[in-house]
C-alpha cells in the first residue's frame, strides 16, 4: 500500500533500513533517524525505529553465530593441543566439518543485509513495510 509521504520521510525511513550493511552503527543511524523524526515525520521515526531493533537483533544473532563457530572450532582442534605429535601429518576428524561451518554466519549476515535492503527499496518506494515477526510489535498498530 502506497502511503503519502514526502520524498524527504521516504529517503530517511529507507536510510534507516539500508544502514543495515554497516552492522552495528546501522543501529546508531536508525535510532538517530529516530529521535530527529519523532516528532516531525511519523512515517520516518516508525521506519526508523523499526530499522533499529531489526539491526540489534541481527547484531546479536550474528555475534552468537560467531561464538558458536569459534567454541566449535576449538573444539574440533582439542585433539591437535592434547597429542601434537599424533597430528603432524593429519588433522582431527571434526577440523573440516568445523571450517565449513564458517559459511552459516556469512550465510545469516548475507540474509540479514538484503532483507534489510529490501525495507529501505520498500520505504524508498514510500510503501509500508514491516518485518516479519518484529514489525507489528514494534509499530504496535
Amino acid at each position: 500500500m502506497k502511503l503519502e509521504t514526502s520524498s524527504d520521510e521516504r529517503l530517511m525511513a529507507a536510510i534507516a533500513h539500508g544502514s543495515v550493511v554497516v552492522t552495528g552503527p546501522g543501529i546508531a543511524v536508525g535510532v538517530l533517524i529516530w529521535l530527529t523524526q519523532k516528532e516531525k515525520s511519523p512515517y520516518a521515526a516508525a521506519q526508523a525505529m523499526q530499522a533499529a531493533v531489526y539491526q540489534l537483533l541481527g547484531t546479536i544473532a550474528v555475534v552468537v553465530l560467531w561464538i558458536a563457530y569459534s567454541i566449535f572450532v576449538t573444539i574440533a582442534c582439542i585433539p591437535v593441543f592434547q597429542n601434537p605429535a599424533q597430528y603432524e601429518n593429519t588433522l582431527p576428524p571434526l577440523f573440516w566439518p568445523s571450517m565449513a561451518l564458517i559459511f552459516i554466519p556469512f550465510a545469516v549476515m548475507v540474509v540479514w543485509w538484503l532483507y534489510g535492503l529490501w525495507g529501505a527499496l520498500q520505504c524508498w518506494r514510500g510503501e509500508e513495510f514491516r518485518y516479519a515477526f518484529i514489525g507489528k510489535r514494534i509499530l504496535m498498530e
